[in-house]
């Protein structure tokens, strides 16, 4: 259920089942109502609220309400704000009411999930993920190896603001009450960051540059984007992708690999400066993508799916697709509760329940089809003009994974490869800029492509030009070619004469 223009929402509320009309805030942690239901009143109770001003004040809330929409119910606690120009779902009731905002055709809109009040009773409840609660595999410590005669590496940490250090203190005590961090006194130090979020709190960040350079790294196993997503059958209409929360935290770390992974913390309160590490598979290292993406393809065998119903995994990301509903809805809540005995944790926010049409690693898949997700296009269109080569390295990752949408791509940045023989500083000319407006248009208007039926054949459309052969594969499907990927690529010497 979509609703159009502005993320807005209906919901019945109050012991009269009243409608109102909520905007949809990701960014408010309470929900709000600027009128009384009838049959409600006020309580005793305040809470201390940030006005838009950025002014504190006390308002009133309104306790044990009754919220209710299509198979959704619950109660809640609401502040009172009549002054206000809407009522706010706020992100305490976003989740339990399965309400998330997604973007579509540049606009926010309101997507309401399809995970019912009775699919949540089914579902173990131990698999969601909640505030400073964490999930913990029963498999062996993970053990990393360095380069030989690595001397004790030691990053002094950067400045932080008195507001990060404050945002980071709640989060740090929480990891040390679940035994994610631990006291140590540690010869090695890397510094961290207060990242803050769109949200308003602050996310912990640790810069480990310099241990995974001289990680000796395990190759990498992780698959191929376009090779995986080309494992969805055509016929799979329906389609499930669950969102694994902090799953390296998931990995417990070997005791004699900890003290890699040491940071310094000063708490904000206490002034008191301490050493911390890290007791599971930390974020940011090198191996993690890897070693926690092998962790879960051999838990996973453990776990079969009936013939018909597929899953994919993409280090913590799972798609599963089915031809039915029934199906995959079975699935999708046996896998959660699988997930739920095993220790890992899911994002029920982010969870995407049995839909026709679901965004899968920056696509969106359904319907046979797939298509690159309007914010991956726009936070691609918005890059400005790069001023380094670290920055068109950048730019070619960010056009790259989208190759196969742009025709005649290899020509397409072959100026931004010249720009890398180039000496610093780099000289960005007008006409450099009208080739990367050129190519941020193709992606624009970047087409839907059919996602390939392996038992069919594949026709090749190719030519040459400059050097550089391109081509688009296609395949029938109704009775029409459809495009499944563009190609192309820079002739050898030889093939060149």
């Amino acid at each position: 259920m979509e609703q159009q223009d502005e993320p807005l929402v209906n919901f019945d509320v109050g012991p009269q089942s009243e409608e109102y009309e909520f905007l949809v805030d990701t960014g408010a942690d309470r929900s709000s109502l600027r009128k009384l239901p009838t049959g409600v009143t006020i309580g005793t109770k305040t809470c201390e609220v940030l006005g838009a001003e950025g002014r504190p004040f006390r308002a009133l809330m309104i306790e044990g309400v009754e919220i209710k929409g299509n198979s959704k119910y619950c109660v809640a606690d609401f502040l009172y704000l009549p002054h206000t120009e809407t009522n706010l779902l706020g992100r305490d009731l976003q989740v339990q009411l399965g309400v998330g905002v997604i973007p579509k055709d540049g606009k926010m809109v309101v997507h309401i999930m399809k995970l019912t009040q009775g699919d949540i009773q089914e579902i173990n409840p131990e698999v969601w993920a909640t505030e400073g609660k964490y999930g913990c595999l029963d498999i062996p410590p993970i053990k990393i190896e360095m380069q030989k005669d690595t001397p004790a590496i030691r990053v002094k940490q950067y400045p932080m603001s008195p507001e990060g250090k404050k945002g980071l203190a709640s989060v740090i005590e929480h990891l040390l009450k679940e035994n994610i961090l631990e006291p140590c006194m540690s010869p090695h130090n890397t510094p961290i960051l207060a990242i803050k979020k769109d949200e308003g709190k602050f996310r912990l960040v640790q810069d480990l540059r310099e241990i995974n350079k001289r990680t000796i790294a395990r190759h990498p196993v992780v698959p191929n984007p376009y090779t995986l997503l080309s494992k969805i059958p055509r016929e799979h209409t329906w389609v499930t992708v669950i969102d694994l929360k902090d799953a390296f935290w998931a990995c417990p770390l070997a005791e004699e690999c900890r003290d890699w992974f040491a940071f310094e913390w000063e708490h904000p309160d206490r002034g008191r400066k301490q050493q911390l590490r890290w007791t599971r598979l930390p974020q940011g290292y090198t191996e993690s993508p890897n070693i926690f993406g092998q962790a879960l393809e051999t838990l996973l065998e453990q776990f079969s799916p009936k013939e018909g119903v597929q899953i994919l995994q993409y280090v913590d990301d799972l798609l599963i697709s089915g031809e039915t509903e029934k199906e995959v809805k079975d699935i999708s809540i046996q896998l959660l509760n699988f997930f739920g005995e095993k220790g890992l944790k899911v994002s029920q926010s982010k969870l995407q329940f049995v839909e026709p049409e679901v965004t899968y690693l920056g696509h969106i898949i359904g319907k046979g089809s797939k298509r690159l997700s309007p914010a991956r296009i726009s936070g691609i269109v918005s890059i400005s003009p790069p001023k380094t080569k670290r920055d068109i390295r950048k730019l070619l990752g960010l056009f790259g994974y989208c190759k196969h949408w742009i025709d005649k791509y290899t020509q397409g940045v072959k100026f931004l490869y010249d720009k890398l023989i180039d000496r610093e500083p780099m000289n960005w000319t007008e006409s450099d800029e009208k080739q990367l407006q050129d190519l941020k248009e193709k992606l624009s208007s970047a087409p839907v492509l059919s996602l390939p039926d392996l038992k069919k054949e594949f026709v090749l459309f190719v030519n040459t030009e400059e050097g550089i052969a391109y081509g688009v594969l296609t395949q029938e499907w109704g009775g029409y070619r459809k495009p499944v990927a563009f190609l192309s690529k820079l002739l050898d010497p030889v093939a060149r004469g």
